[in-house]
């Protein structure tokens, strides 16, 4: 069997496609732990300590993730890793496709299903997160400053039924912060690669058992 350990972000795109495959073992994550990198190394930590050795794989399904994965410990059974900065990536398909996203229009802000059914898009951290903390105009400049260096608000469509809503609600966050909106065609092929493979060079890592994530693995 193999253990898989996600963000709860992909969880829908994963489920879609592991089905009820006996060979899976999957563990999700909280989502907002990416926006707490520091605790995000501990949890995955202790999630990977967990899985003991009934496994023959560990793969996790995330990337560098603002370097919240460096420091984990590979279990005995050795642990692959996206090469990937973040799970854009994943939704974009391949590394090639996000490259060429990348080089186009490096300043674009994205945003998938799960992240505005989380309430992360802009609009929903300033309604729900921000505000809270700070008030409702304190919130409103807290976000435009965090999203200041973005020219462009993304929608990427992963071709599920039902995406109008949430194409309409990444119009709303660029309309209202006065970004370009752009769309993107998604795939499910990196999805698809974590849960079954192949997990080979260039788009996974190996970290041999015991041995230490290190951000320079991501840099090669």
């Amino acid at each position: 069997m193999k253990k898989i350990i996600a963000c709860g972000s992909i969880k829908p795109e994963l489920e879609k496609l592991a089905g009820d495959d006996p060979r899976l073992s999957i563990r999700y994550m909280p989502q907002n732990l990416h926006r707490l990198p520091d605790k995000l190394t501990g949890k995955l930590q202790h999630a990977i300590d967990e899985t003991g050795d009934s496994f023959e794989q560990v793969v996790l399904g995330y990337g560098l993730c603002s370097n919240g994965i460096v420091g984990i410990r590979a279990p005995q059974q050795g642990l692959y890793i996206p090469h990937v900065h973040d799970c854009i990536t994943f939704y974009l398909g391949s590394r090639e496709a996000y490259h060429q996203v990348f080089s186009k229009k490096p300043g674009t802000y994205h945003l998938t299903r799960s992240w505005i059914d989380n309430q992360t898009d802009p609009l929903g951290l300033m309604t729900n997160e921000y505000t809270r903390r700070v008030g409702s105009e304190m919130a409103e400049e807290a976000i435009r400053t965090e999203i200041r260096n973005y020219q462009y608000i993304s929608f990427i469509d992963t071709g599920r039924s039902g995406n109008e809503s949430y194409r309409d609600r990444a119009r709303e966050n660029a309309a209202y912060f006065n970004k370009e909106f752009i769309e993107y065609k998604g795939a499910d092929t990196f999805f698809r690669k974590i849960l079954f493979g192949p997990y080979q060079k260039p788009d996974f890592i190996y970290i041999s058992p015991g041995d230490i994530v290190k951000q320079k693995d991501f840099l090669k």
